[in-house]
């Protein structure tokens, strides 16, 4: 084999079983010194497709990886969601965004606008830091809790508006609220004067993939309104689930 082929199989080692490997485990299982194979690890880690496991024992799929099985699932991922999104857009009036992860934050990969004269702007491409939001929030609740050490660690909680959680005992309070509602809320956190409220999808495997939101003016999503609106996101964010599952399904 040459070095191409050996860092292959080394990534196609790893599985959810055997999440993380030791380089002893590594060397072993194709036959390589050890020494050779450190440095093989050394260069997959360089472009960030391996990195060390928290606690310093082995190694794991790195952030590059999950970036580009990502990207294998965007396309679809959008045109699926689409429909959903203007279905939403339509009855609530509200610009509707589906985002995803991107390292170690959140990327907007759609966007529907609303109707209403006042509305919430989003661009496609933007970027954002998952703690500040409702669709970020939505993606933090349900990632490893591992994951979201080193999220935070990496970007911290940086404060938008007077609203935005900046501390990480709260922050943890409100994911695991998140987690058992199955919906996210933002009050003003990342952009004055809003709400957002955004749902999970699931890949078919379970593990969280995007979300979906919505954002508005705070006084177009109190009371009765808010119901609503939270009604029809957690809805759409559901069939889009949904449907994924069947897609792998056939």
């Amino acid at each position: 084999m040459n070095t191409l082929e050996k860092c292959v199989k080394i990534l196609t080692l790893f599985s959810d079983e055997e999440p993380t490997l030791q380089v002893a485990e590594i060397a072993e299982s194709l036959g390589l010194p050890r020494s050779t194979t450190y440095r093989y690890i050394a260069a997959l880690r360089t472009h960030g497709l391996v990195e060390e496991s928290p606690d310093g024992k082995g190694y794991r799929l790195g952030g590059r990886i999950l970036e580009l099985a990502a990207t294998m699932s965007r396309k679809p991922l959008r045109d699926l969601a689409l429909p959903y999104m203007e279905r939403v857009a339509r009855e609530t009036g509200e610009t509707v965004i589906l985002c995803a992860l991107r390292k170690h934050v959140g990327v907007c990969l759609e966007k529907v606008d609303g109707h209403h004269a006042l509305r919430v702007a989003h661009e496609l491409g933007d970027t954002y830091p998952l703690h500040a939001g409702a669709t970020g929030k939505a993606i933090l609740a349900f990632l490893d809790s591992d994951v979201q050490e080193a999220i935070l660690a990496d970007v911290g909680l940086p404060a938008f508006t007077p609203t935005t959680i900046t501390d990480a005992v709260r922050l943890k309070a409100d994911l695991v609220r998140v987690r058992e509602r199955g919906f996210a809320e933002s009050e003003g956190e990342a952009i004055e004067e809003t709400r957002g409220i955004a749902v999970p999808i699931f890949a078919p495997s379970g593990g969280i993939l995007a979300s979906i939101g919505i954002s508005a003016p705070t006084y177009r999503a109190q009371g009765k309104d808010r119901v609503r609106l939270i009604r029809i996101v957690v809805g759409a964010g559901r069939r889009i689930t949904e449907e994924l599952s069947a897609l792998e399904a056939r």
